[in-house]
């Protein structure tokens, strides 16, 4: 029997901002319900895996899309847990709260899986796209379905209903007629939605199938990379991988590939460029890494994760921890943000000053193209001036290598007071500066600086081993 229930005032609010103002995208819709159908998937491989309940052995771990361009319609079903009708109405029906959502495990539990599902009105952002909205659903272990179905219009029906394809949910979105100036996709289109799948949600474990007039085609490679173990990535998925990142075809030079565990626990595959890109210095050169949260992209060159000294760096960072607002389209100011790029700097860092002791001439080569960008950092990022100081890298008179400044201090003669140093446009020009005179009459170094950045640098880096650090001008 069908009954109609009316949103309470709270969902009514929802939807008016989720149609209006909370996705500044609307294809946003397909990866929040891809999402929602992984998560239900991992939540009933979880269930089969501890407890008693079995399925058919032909059921399939798999999310599927069918559109229909004769009735403007998009199906996105999956092989979840499903829901029951009072968990329809509680989860569909309440703000903030997903039937995704696990329940709660004890502190070591080690084999929950990994759930994306946080709010529930990700559900709500099909209203962006369709008129109408019809859920199917049935829960694993019961042979009962819930139909439910609503226009966004204030009120919702739901009915017991058998699913026709057994234990899951379907969503069929009855997408809006949309004008040419709306500038919406259509979202019945192959091409579309292969597009936003691989766009958004490329690395979902299970595979995402698109129904074809000829056959079922996947369109996800399910290859996170930066999830696999690194001694089982090859250079050549490497490669590859770098290339789709920073669309530089040449080789990275550098793979850093780094898991924090503990009470922030996220996984970053990052590499270091051998050479600037050609619109490094550009008002519109983009940097910044691919932020996923369990999988799922959430957006490109995120700059809240990495200083701009370090905006060559490219790579993707996965997290299972990270808060995001309720659309996912925005970083939260907070602590974890902060924890992550305070993680990410030092090892970083701690890859610089490796490279200098194992591989002086890759590091060398790497510095010719952005050492004065890492130089940056000094009067930037004052918090990271100890780590900092120990991969810079100078010319001297003491010859045309590159020198640091510990091999520096430890050149200097037992009269020495300081580490003396001299700024110009170019070596040429400050090589013949009568500046340099007096200290090499006797027998003193100095580091000649010429990169446009080393006078604001040399104001911050007064004090290196205790000697003070002197201009010769």
């Amino acid at each position: 029997m069908k009954q109609t229930h009316s949103f309470n005032a709270e969902i009514k609010k929802l939807l008016d901002l989720m149609i209006h103002s909370l996705y500044s995208q609307k294809e946003i819709f397909l990866r929040e319900l891809i999402s929602n159908a992984s998560d239900a998937i991992d939540k009933l491989k979880y269930v089969v895996k501890s407890s008693e309940l079995s399925l058919p052995s032909e059921h399939a771990y798999e999310i599927r899309l069918v559109p229909d361009k004769a009735t403007r319609t998009l199906k996105i079903s999956d092989g979840g847990i499903g829901m029951s009708a009072s968990e329809v109405q509680e989860f569909i029906g309440t703000i903030a709260r997903s039937g995704t959502k696990m329940p709660e495990f004890n502190k070591d539990e080690t084999t929950r899986p990994d759930l994306i599902g946080q709010f529930g009105v990700g559900f709500y952002s099909s209203f962006m796209v369709a008129d109408k909205v019809t859920l199917h659903t049935q829960k694993a272990g019961t042979n009962e379905g819930a139909l439910w179905e609503s226009s966004g219009d204030g009120t919702y029906t739901i009915s017991s209903v058998p699913r026709p394809e057994g234990v899951g949910t379907s969503i069929v979105l009855h997408l809006k007629e949309f004008g040419d100036d709306d500038k919406v996709q259509d979202f019945t289109d192959e091409w579309v939605l292969k597009s936003l799948v691989k766009k958004y949600s490329d690395f979902i474990a299970y595979p995402i199938k698109l129904k074809t007039e000829k056959e079922d085609e996947t369109l996800n490679s399910m290859k996170a990379l930066w999830l696999k173990p690194p001694t089982e990535i090859t250079a050549e998925e490497h490669k590859e991988f770098y290339h789709h990142l920073s669309h530089d075809w040449s080789e990275p030079l550098k793979t850093i590939h780094y898991r924090a565990e503990g009470t922030m626990e996220f996984t970053a595959l990052l590499y270091l460029s051998g050479k600037k890109p050609w619109n490094y210095y550009m008002k519109d050169y983009d940097f910044g890494l691919s932020l996923y949260v369990k999988r799922v992209f959430i957006m490109d060159d995120s700059k809240e994760l990495l200083p701009t000294f370090l905006r060559f760096v490219r790579g993707v960072v996965d997290s299972s921890d990270l808060s995001l607002n309720v659309s996912r389209e925005m970083l939260q100011q907070d602590r974890q943000v902060h924890q992550i790029r305070k993680n990410l700097v030092h090892k970083i860092l701690a890859t610089f000053k490796e490279m200098l002791s194992k591989e002086r001439p890759a590091y060398e080569t790497f510095w010719n193209e952005f050492g004065p960008t890492i130089k940056e950092g000094l009067p930037q990022e004052p918090q990271h001036k100890d780590k900092l100081q120990d991969v810079l890298l100078f010319k001297s008179t003491q010859g045309d290598q590159w020198t640091t400044l510990e091999e520096y201090v430890g050149r200097m003669k037992a009269d020495q007071k300081g580490i003396y140093f001299l700024t110009g446009d170019s070596l040429e020009q400050v090589r013949r500066s009568p500046y340099l005179e007096r200290v090499l009459d006797k027998g003193y170094e100095a580091l000649l600086l010429t990169d446009p950045v080393d006078e604001w640098v040399t104001q911050s880096l007064t004090t290196f081993k205790e000697k003070p650090l002197q201009s010769l001008s």
